[in-house]
């Protein structure tokens, strides 16, 4: 059974899409898998020297691409809790550009649900872009709490106000709230130049050639590689480390509070048909479709790149699958494809085990 879970992790490498697989497994706080296949990368630019791409295990850093919404959330709402103040937070409070009457009523809540009625990506990047040309305009395009749309946009707005709030960067407040606490010591943004060969690749771009290391998402990019849609890098069992957290709710280091707040899911609208697929909680996605062979209530993320991670609050499982999908180029289809033979064949090795 086991040789048949690899085999499925295997397919997931496939010719000119991916070339890196790990996946990490744990039930009641024990390791029950963990394979790990391929190399950082299948492809080189042609006509541009480089080093010879490394075997991938567990210690190999992948691009979480939107997984790093989950650690913006737990920033945000650590020093929401720090301040003795919740979700209901008003970001004109905090933040100049949301004081016109029309913006008055944005809540961290409704950034952190995607409620908060911004557009998914931020297409003004060009030229010369950087935050403050973000923050001159990016604004929310429908009311708030009238639609549930998936938005990077209002995540940047997150790691934007956690920052504001907290007094520091956001990397730095990342570290000191999630990343130190947790003890992820292999997970952060913007890794050194010397260590990017031993990153899984992600895509081929024209203008910046192959992405390694360096983050893919385009807009964390222009941003400056630190954001709070995308720009972390982590390893599996950092990941795991963080889900792990996640499940253990009220002893996680997070806080009891953090913890209820990440993982409970929250009403919106057309939340009673599961919009977009999940129920959304303030940062994650509760009972996601893809994640639906899994016996109990499950939260967790995806990434672009092919990243994803669940667990059961207050449950046993806890998984993480960290591929590189889109190397060298970008696929159309959704990642989610990847999770549902993973997880009926983690279900069916875990029964050859009984």
């Amino acid at each position: 059974m086991t040789d048949a879970l690899e085999a499925l992790v295997s397919g997931l490498i496939e010719p000119e899409q991916g070339s890196a697989a790990v996946l990490l497994a744990a039930r009641s706080g024990r390791f029950t898998r963990a394979i790990a296949l391929g190399a950082t990368r299948s492809w080189d630019a042609p006509g541009v020297p480089a080093p010879a791409p490394r075997p991938v295990d567990l210690d190999t850093r992948f691009d979480l691409a939107s997984i790093t919404k989950a650690f913006t959330a737990a920033a945000l709402l650590a020093e929401l809790d720090r301040l003795g103040r919740d979700p209901s937070f008003l970001l004109a409070d905090a933040l100049p550009e949301f004081r016109e009457p029309r913006y008055r009523a944005l809540t961290v809540a409704h950034l952190l649900s995607h409620t908060a009625g911004f557009p998914a990506e931020w297409h003004d990047r060009d030229p010369d872009p950087d935050a403050a040309r973000f923050r001159a305009t990016s604004r929310p395009v429908l009311p708030p709490g009238t639609v549930h749309r998936y938005s990077c946009v209002g995540f940047i707005w997150a790691g934007i106000l956690a920052a504001e709030l907290a007094g520091e960067p956001l990397d730095s407040l990342v570290a000191r709230r999630v990343l130190d606490p947790l003890g992820l010591a292999d997970t952060g943004y913007r890794p050194a130049a010397a260590e990017r060969t031993g990153i899984a690749a992600t895509e081929y771009q024209p203008g910046r050639g192959l992405v390694q290391g360096v983050v893919h998402d385009e807009t964390a990019f222009a941003l400056g590689g630190v954001s709070g849609n995308a720009g972390l890098f982590g390893t599996a069992p950092d990941l795991l480390r963080f889900a792990e957290a996640l499940r253990r709710h009220e002893t996680s280091s997070l806080g009891p509070r953090v913890t209820a707040w990440l993982t409970e899911p929250v009403t919106v609208p057309g939340g009673t048909t599961r919009p977009a697929g999940h129920f959304p909680t303030l940062g994650l996605r509760s009972d996601d479709v893809w994640m639906s062979a899994l016996p109990a209530r499950t939260v967790g993320h995806g990434g672009f790149t092919g990243t994803a991670f669940l667990t059961e609050p207050c449950g046993e499982r806890s998984l993480v699958l960290l591929t590189n999908r889109v190397h060298p180029l970008r696929p159309s289809e959704s990642s989610g494809r990847l999770w549902g033979p993973v997880i009926a064949g983690l279900l069916m090795s875990e029964r050859g085990h009984q």
